[in-house]
């Protein structure tokens, strides 16, 4: 199991004044990590120049793209247009994902309680379908798998019954971003869909003195049983809570290197 930091962990430098250099040259000297996780907002650009000296910089300091982020998708919009123009847009960043050599494009299926939409309305279900089914006709042509993120609050995916629900809905590979905190009824979820995990969050919303979050005092015996059955692939760090971001982050590391060895 390898160990990866979400450039959101410092979103709000990023979004000031800290250059995404700095927060690889953090990631590779201070917190020793196996990998980043960019979220595109936080990219300087999106051309090929820049995409590239992207990934040569992760690689002088010994970093993989384990993943980049699609930082809003939502396929549940109740205009078609709209929908249309967000399939475009996780189309456009497959292909950047493939300059980067990432591994995973994170996207998220949709989040029907923001558009006034039920959550079990066959419409809804069938609107993200069809736009996923073209996302992942599409990433046939590039490495990066494509895979979508549980999500709970409004979104689409937020069981492991829904996570299953989509995926039979599609033809090809759909993958998983696994998030641990973002399940309605937790661990119960999380074991069910743990064996077809690509890619994995460890949300963090607050910080004991250990370095572990107070909010979900399971991530030490999930990701324990994580690593029991095999999982060789990233953990990434996704820290969102209130704490001063060069204090918190070090020592959320530090913990989930512990408890994933």
């Amino acid at each position: 199991m390898k160990l990866a930091c979400s450039s959101y962990s410092y979103h709000a430098e990023l979004e000031e004044c800290m250059e995404l250099a700095e927060f690889i040259r953090i990631c590779g000297e201070e917190l020793g990590v196996d990998g980043v996780e960019l979220i595109d907002e936080h990219l300087p650009g999106d051309d090929r120049d820049t995409l590239d000296e992207i990934r040569e910089l992760a690689d002088a300091y010994g970093l993989e793209i384990a993943c980049l982020s699609v930082f809003y998708n939502d396929f549940a919009k109740a205009c078609r247009a709209d929908r249309r123009e967000d399939v475009e847009n996780v189309m456009a960043w497959l292909d950047r994902a493939d300059r980067l050599a990432a591994d995973v494009l994170r996207a998220f299926t949709g989040f029907p309680g923001l558009h006034d939409r039920d959550h079990g309305d066959p419409a809804v279900w069938r609107d993200v379908t069809t736009c996923l089914q073209e996302c992942v006709d599409y990433a046939e042509t590039v490495e990066a798998t494509l895979a979508i993120e549980n999500h709970n609050h409004d979104g689409l995916i937020r069981t492991a019954d829904d996570v299953f629900r989509v995926r039979s809905g599609v033809n090809g590979e759909l993958g998983l971003v696994l998030d641990l905190a973002n399940y309605v009824d937790g661990v119960d979820s999380i074991d069910r869909t743990a064996h077809v995990a690509d890619h994995v969050h460890a949300a963090y919303d607050d910080i004991d003195a250990d370095g572990s979050d107070p909010n979900y005092p399971y991530y030490d015996a999930v990701l324990a049983d994580l690593a029991g059955k095999g999982y060789d692939g990233y953990v990434t760090l996704e820290w969102e809570g209130e704490a001063d971001d060069f204090e918190a982050v070090p020592r959320a590391i530090d913990y989930l290197r512990t408890v994933a060895d």
